[in-house]
């Protein structure tokens, strides 16, 4: 293996390189949290991510329109939708959903033929938590 490969300086920004090292730090501490945490299972995956970030901004009644069933409809993101988003199967989505649920992290509501989630009080103070994580991270590198 050519040595030259293992260490080319591209010249990126100082505050890109900071960023990347916060990450790593930010990111081992996620990965060394316990399993049944609830930072580390939102995290799981791309498709956790989506799920979790749909589901606050539902609670919080501010769901973009093009993720809602209704333009009459502030709260709740239906499993179309959300199934539209992410790149699991029908069968891992539904199960990240009822893992939300079953922690108490997650609200599922059928209307008529169609079920939709929004976040639970729990949930927001788990995002609370998981911003405050990151900012005190930020501010800690700078």
């Amino acid at each position: 293996m050519d040595d030259s490969n293992r260490s080319i300086s591209y010249n990126i920004k100082e505050d890109y390189q900071t960023s990347a090292t916060q990450r790593l730090h930010y990111w081992i501490y996620i990965n060394s949290l316990p399993a049944h945490s609830s930072i580390a299972f939102w995290s799981r995956s791309v498709d956790h991510r989506i799920i979790y970030m749909l589901a606050i901004n539902a609670s919080l009644n501010q769901l973009p329109d093009k993720y809602r069933n209704s333009k009459d409809e502030l709260s709740g993101v239906y499993y179309e939708n959300i199934r539209r988003l992410c790149r699991c199967t029908d069968k891992t989505m539904r199960s990240i959903i009822q893992e939300g649920v079953d922690r108490g992290e997650l609200e599922k509501t059928k209307v008529g033929r169609e079920t939709y989630i929004v976040g639970t009080k729990k949930l927001l103070s788990i995002y609370e938590e998981f911003e405050e994580k990151w900012i005190v991270a930020l501010k800690q590198n700078n």
